[in-house]
């Protein structure tokens, strides 16, 4: 549709074209926006598009372009890859490989034969895969490369029509053009069912953004238009016009072409009693006074969809090439098509008239035989199935098959709703009680990852109908059953389930392992489950300790984790941890390294803080390869967590910062855990606020979550901080209860609750609480022979020791820590020796202990136990430097991140890349790194950093 006069501008769109032109200034700015399109059909949104179309072309904007289309709403990622695919694929062979660097690895599948690692064996989930799309999006801009960039229009008409996965890419992409050279205008209708998509819903709602609503045609606009068609027309017919289509741009075209198509000038009282519908039924009767070819061309053109080959809907029509052709010219005289191949209707509202007037069956049979050019053409199973979905079920297995595998994409690229759609419409042409019994399950697997409620009742019927000689099968089935029955908290029927699978496999088989594995990684978190976990892991855990582990790594962490948390001898544990990861550093590719976190977490428990920072060095990098963003988030938590105990606290809030990244994006799972030891290293720095403001992340965390305990021990420690024991001593103590009562679990190497909860009587002043606390956290650290635990444990307990402070426990600790690598808890040890010393009036002697807690807390960058360890020096007559303005222990997380990494030889493109932030945010960290540690460029990073730390 076009609301032109001749070649002439837009009517009454200049504000919308002005918005347009902002968005691509601010594209080439480097800082792009959103420009949402809506309103009714024929309201000018697709002539807006064409106009920021031509503009950004006419600025120089890279164009990628896309519409969704009615029939293709089950193809998954098919309006995303109609985007991206013409430009990957103008992209020069050499360069294509930067495309899909890091992050953007995960999108290469989708382009076989065109980018490198398109043919990956890892199968990573469909966030990941549309997190590496954005990716992809963004590298081809050159958004990192300052003498590169290339700004981008991404423009989408009929979004409404989009399939869900395409439109859960362009919502991610949404939420990042405001750091990228992209402009992005969507058009989609507004009103009606077809437009009532929560995924649109939600895209429409990403800022930055525009929200343009083009608004019906003024009189003034419409007179305009009638005078050029009928200039002796005069002002009634106009006002007659302006009333029938109610000022919408396309009405008024059709009506007056109409008008045109009758012959002379038409009265205005033969316009007055017309109204929209008829104005569309207009387009029908002047498709009906064309030859009868001209007729069945534009039926099959609305039934193939727009974007058809001519000679695809002249076999479909049944006609030869040159009568096709003729009637293609007809129908584009007539300004019903657009002229030309292929063909393409000129608004999407004569195609659905001509569609829906075609008879019922008439209409399905069409498109059956559409689906058979499709298929004799090669098309893909995605455009083949969207036509398969508009016939009648006949019984045929053949077309169950095609559907089937257009599901399996969709639920692969992200599009699990549509997946179901073709589930259910393949179930009448499946009556093979086997073969149904699998489309079933496929069909209930569907519909769990969609949130549908049917799946209990479609796993339960597909399960019924496999039979014995499917043990794989009902394998699977039960498995699904049992993610089904756990998602409707029926805890029992879940375990049942798992029972019944693992009863079809053979004991301590691959597969065995891996189902157990597969129940442990749920039933360990959730209370409910977690012992009937428990139960089934009891023979495995016994074979390990008579020296016979298991062989698959999945089940080897849990098993990695049951031995800390049982306090077995440290080199056990880590011993059983290296077998776990022998294989991957991620201990396998699916699961976004959850398996990886669990034994990192072993490995801090047992003491083990050397070798978890290892392993997660190792799964970050492997996360990076891959591209997966969840993975790459875990192993970054899991790096801080181990840092954070080796006293590396700059570093530790770096790699925090890269775990926060999916949080922002949705992916809410970890936020207890992030939060907590966020807390933690924000109360190092002596920031209460910034602690409770880090607890934020928690906030939507499981009720019953393992995580809760760690948070409630942070929020201990924040009232400690704050001055109010009282309710540290409360709170700490819910913490231990709520990790005992719930998991039965007990160790101080994973919440040392007792020991926060002695500091909070002690400051309370109930000192025989405190002792008793003190006491029973230094037995348990004994009991599970963790040395840094046990330090820990002296120290606090030396602290509340009556009637003073207990010296020797305190020397005990220092003793015992300094064996450790546990930085950050020798450095407390130190600074409470000292202090307690010199309050023993012993002024020489806390010297020595107080300044090497202040060199270690100076460069942890712990600048509350630094202020602390300084005041005790003031009062013991000496007095103590100043902290750090210079050097290494003077650099940010952010500055000492970006200087890392290119210590490691990353350019700053590459760096941009790993961090996500401009060539120029690159340069200013850099910038200021050096000005800190003295130096004028990388080559000399080397000298100032000493031995090259990990980035």
């Amino acid at each position: 549709m076009a609301v032109r006069v001749g070649e002439g501008p837009l009517l009454e769109r200049a504000k919308e074209i002005a918005a347009l032109r902002a968005a691509m200034d601010a594209a080439r700015a480097g800082s792009g926006c959103l420009a949402m399109v809506q309103g009714p059909p024929g309201a000018g949104k697709t002539s807006l598009l064409t106009a920021a179309v031509d503009c950004a072309r006419a600025a120089g904007l890279r164009v990628l372009e896309a519409r969704g289309r009615e029939l293709e709403r089950e193809i998954a990622l098919g309006v995303a890859l109609e985007l991206l695919t013409p430009p990957v694929t103008a992209t020069a062979p050499g360069e294509r490989a930067r495309l899909v660097h890091g992050m953007a690895a995960p999108a290469a599948p989708l382009f076989p034969g065109l980018l490198p690692g398109a043919h990956s064996a890892v199968r990573l989930d469909a966030d990941v895969l549309l997190h590496g799309m954005c990716w992809l999006a963004a590298n081809l801009t050159g958004w990192d490369r300052a003498d590169a960039t290339l700004p981008m229009l991404v423009a989408v008409d009929d979004a409404q029509w989009a399939d869900e996965a395409s439109l859960r890419f362009l919502t991610m992409l949404a939420d990042r053009v405001g750091k990228l050279p992209i402009a992005m205008v969507v058009a989609a209708r507004d009103g009606g069912a077809e437009s009532d998509v929560p995924a649109l819903r939600t895209l429409a709602s990403r800022p930055p953004h525009r929200l343009l609503t083009p608004a019906p045609l003024s009189s003034a606009a419409v007179d305009r238009l009638v005078g050029d068609a009928f200039p002796d027309g005069g002002d009634g017919l106009a006002a007659a016009v302006a009333h029938a289509s109610g000022g919408n741009p396309f009405l008024v075209g059709e009506l007056l072409r109409s008008l045109q198509a009758d012959g002379g000038v038409p009265a205005a009282d033969a316009v007055a009693g017309i109204v929209p519908d008829t104005v569309l039924r207009s387009v029908l009767a002047r498709l009906a006074r064309l030859p009868a070819d001209a007729g069945r061309l534009a039926a099959s053109a609305a039934v193939l969809g727009d974007g058809t080959p001519l000679r695809r809907a002249a076999a479909h029509a049944g006609l030869e090439p040159a009568p096709a052709e003729r009637a293609a010219d007809v129908l584009a005289t007539a300004h019903l098509l657009r002229p030309g191949d292929p063909l393409a209707f000129v608004h999407p509202l004569i195609a659905s008239a001509i569609h829906a007037d075609l008879p019922a069956f008439a209409r399905a049979r069409a498109h059956h035989r559409a689906a058979d050019l499709l298929a004799a053409d090669g098309e893909g199973v995605e455009k083949i199935a969207g036509h398969l979905l508009a016939t009648h079920p006949e019984g045929d297995s053949a077309v169950a098959r095609v559907l089937r595998e257009a599901a399996g994409r969709a639920v692969r690229r992200g599009d699990p709703a549509a997946a179901v759609r073709l589930l259910h419409r393949a179930l009448p042409d499946e009556m093979s009680g086997e073969r149904r019994g699998e489309l079933l399950v496929e069909l209930a697997r569907a519909q769990l990852v969609a949130g549908d409620i049917g799946a209990l009742a479609s796993v339960t019927e597909g399960l019924a109908l496999l039979g014995e000689a499917s043990a794989p099968g009902k394998v699977r089935a039960l498995n699904l059953l049992t993610q089904v029955r756990h998602a409707r908290d029926d805890f029992a029927g879940a375990a049942v389930a798992h029972h019944e699978a693992l009863a079809l496999l053979e004991p301590g088989s691959a597969k065995w392992q891996n189902a157990l594995a597969g129940y442990l990684m749920v039933s360990t978190f959730h209370p409910p489950l977690r012992r009937d976990g428990e139960r089934l892991l009891a023979p495995v855990l016994a074979e390990t300790r008579r020296g016979r582990p298991p062989d698959r790594p999945g089940l080897l962490a849990h098993v990695t984790l049951r031995l800390a948390l049982a306090g077995a001898p440290p080199a056990d544990v880590r011993r059983t941890a290296a077998l776990a990861l022998a294989r991957d550093p991620l201990v396998g590719p699916e699961g976004h390294g959850g398996l990886l976190g669990i034994v990192v977490h072993s490995l801090v428990i047992a003491g083990e803080l050397t070798a978890a920072e290892t392993a997660a060095d190792a799964a970050l990098s492997a996360a990076g390869r891959r591209g997966d963003v969840i993975a790459y988030a875990g192993a970054s938590y899991h790096r801080a967590l181990a840092r954070y105990h080796l006293g590396a606290l700059t570093p530790a809030l770096a790699d925090l910062e890269a775990a926060r990244m999916p949080y922002g994006e949705g992916w809410i799972s970890a936020g207890g855990w992030i939060g907590s030891l966020l807390a933690r290293l924000r109360l190092e720095q002596g920031d209460a606020a910034g602690a409770e403001q880090a607890l934020h992340l928690a906030d939507k965390r499981p009720a019953d979550g393992m995580d809760l305990a760690l948070v409630l021990d942070s929020q201990a420690r924040i009232s400690l901080l704050r001055g109010e024991p009282a309710t540290a001593l409360d709170t700490a103590r819910a913490a231990g209860r709520h990790l005992e009562e719930i998991y039965e679990i007990d160790h101080p190497g994973l919440l040392p609750w007792r020991a926060t909860a002695a500091l909070a009587a002690h400051h309370l002043g109930d000192h025989r609480t405190a002792v008793l606390l003190a006491g029973q956290e230094a037995e348990r650290a004994r009991a599970v022979g963790v040395p840094q635990a046990v330090g820990a444990a002296l120290r606090v307990a030396g602290l509340v020791a009556r009637p003073g402070p207990d010296l020797g426990l305190l020397a005990e600790a220092c003793h015992t820590l300094q064996e450790t690598p546990a930085v950050l808890e020798h450095a407390r040890a130190l600074v409470d020796l000292g202090a307690a010393l010199r309050r023993a009036g012993r002024r020489n002697e806390c010297r020595q202990p107080l300044r090497q807690g202040l060199e270690l807390a100076d460069r942890m960058h712990a600048r509350l136990l630094a202020e602390r360890a300084r005041t005790e020096l003031h009062a013991a007559g000496v007095r103590p430097r100043r902290a750090a303005v210079t050097g290494i222990d003077a650099l940010t997380p952010a500055e000492r991140r970006v200087a890392l990494l290119a210590l490691h030889g990353h350019s700053n493109s590459q760096i941009a890349q790993a961090l996500f932030v401009t060539i120029k945010t690159v340069e200013t960290h850099l910038a200021r790194a050096y000005r800190k540690l003295a130096i004028t460029n990388r080559r000399q990073l080397r000298e100032a950093f000493g031995p090259v730390p990990q980035a």
